[in-house]
């Protein structure tokens, strides 16, 4: 069964132009964006960073539910959670 990680590890799939997601049946599914849906994505990201402003903001952030993994489009996480899940720029 075709986990999370094993799209992260796989070459062909890194660095797309379009996100990807995992069904509930652990296929990939891929839904391109449009430039109006990456607009407010950008907006909404903003206004979360003005509001939220002990975290990061995250576009295209993977979740995994029990559904399978899903891409939010814009999330706030904590620093614990990014501490937690090593997520940090350097």
């Amino acid at each position: 069964m075709l986990q999370w990680a094993d799209v992260l590890n796989d070459k062909s799939l890194q660095n797309l132009p379009y996100k990807i997601e995992l069904d509930a049946k652990r296929r990939i599914v891929m839904t391109p964006a449009s430039n109006r849906h990456g607009m407010y994505q950008f907006k909404i990201g903003a206004l979360l960073s003005r509001m939220m402003r002990d975290g990061q903001i995250i576009n295209e952030c993977s979740i995994e539910t029990l559904d399978g993994v899903k891409v939010a489009d814009v999330a706030w996480a904590s620093e614990e959670f990014l501490k937690k899940h090593r997520c940090h720029l350097r």
